[in-house]
């Protein structure tokens, strides 16, 4: 957590916590029906009354200035490969993910990150997350971020995370913005950046990341990283209660009290008809094949006999 200077006097009083960051989803079961519109999994109750939340990754537009990140995790920090286990899937998911297909990869990385069909290997599923994410696959970044981040697998690097992070971020994955919003507010090098965070916030806040919608709220209500905005700030907080956030809610409400009645009806207008941008469809989920990785090997196709040629009938001379 960290400290924030205290508010002007009448500003709203919120606790500065960060929340946590948005963890990866388990990928759904091949017989199960597949999200493929990249929605964010649902976080955790909401703790008592946290306001910046460090889980929160919203930014205006990525800077245009911003550095590109290389797409490919560092090689050095994973783990070797172990021969695949005949339990974590059919032939055709093994082989293709032994012959370097990025989506069948990805599979094979959850499916050990879940525990799926087999012991929950965190190093293995850094091992094949690294190699889907090689493929430019923005989840697979993400997932190797996270496990950067927290330590899972793999040894903690935060500055690993971030490069993952913006990759994926680079790919329009809106978690992987909200994870960047969080590590700035906590202090990637143990100081905490704020206005870079509110970038980010922002960013995540557009794709309708409610988490990142909050804590851009409380970056507006105090003015921290951004310049103070009570409209804003009602605006934010307004667009994460409507995405079911509770005690967004009861910001809102607080804020509305403080501000003029003509703007407080504007503002609620526009929270009321606001569209979250879209995400591209594979920024946040990776399709699998028509029948799904576990499809039955399909059978051994018997080859027609040739009809016999009927010779043709004898001339008479």
């Amino acid at each position: 957590s960290f400290q924030a200077a205290m508010p002007p006097s009448g500003v709203l009083d919120v606790d500065t916590s960060p929340r946590p960051p948005i963890a990866p989803a388990p990928v759904a079961r091949a017989d199960a029906p597949r999200d493929v519109t990249g929605t964010v999994p649902p976080r955790p109750a909401p703790q008592p009354a946290p306001v910046v939340a460090a889980a929160v990754a919203a930014a205006p537009p990525i800077p245009a200035a911003a550095p590109a990140a290389p797409a490919a995790p560092a090689a050095a920090a994973v783990p070797p490969a172990e021969p695949l286990p005949a339990a974590i899937g059919g032939k055709a998911l093994i082989a293709a993910a032994t012959a370097g297909e990025p989506a069948a990869a990805f599979e094979i990385a959850t499916r050990f990150a879940d525990g799926r069909g087999v012991p929950q290997n965190f190093p293995q599923a850094a091992v094949w997350y690294e190699r889907a994410a090689k493929g430019g696959l923005a989840p697979a970044l993400f997932r190797l971020g996270a496990q950067y981040e927290k330590g899972n697998g793999v040894t903690k690097d935060l500055n690993e995370a971030r490069r993952l992070y913006v990759a994926a971020a680079q790919k329009g994955n809106s978690n992987a913005m909200h994870n960047l919003g969080v590590l700035y507010a906590e202090g990637i090098d143990g100081k905490p950046d704020f206005k870079e965070a509110a970038q980010w916030f922002r960013k995540s806040a557009t794709f309708g990341i409610s988490d990142s919608q909050y804590n851009l709220a409380v970056l507006y209500a105090r003015g921290i990283g951004v310049e103070r905005d009570l409209t804003e700030a009602y605006r934010w907080f307004a667009l994460a209660a409507k995405g079911g956030d509770q005690e967004a809610g009861k910001k809102r409400d607080e804020i509305g009290t403080k501000l003029d009645p003509q703007v407080l009806a504007a503002t609620r207008r526009a929270a009321d008809t606001w569209v979250a941008d879209r995400a591209p469809e594979d920024a946040l989920a990776v399709a699998p094949p028509a029948n799904g990785w576990d499809q039955a090997e399909p059978a051994a196709k018997i080859k027609p006999r040739p009809r016999a040629q009927s010779r043709p009938a004898a001339t008479t001379l």
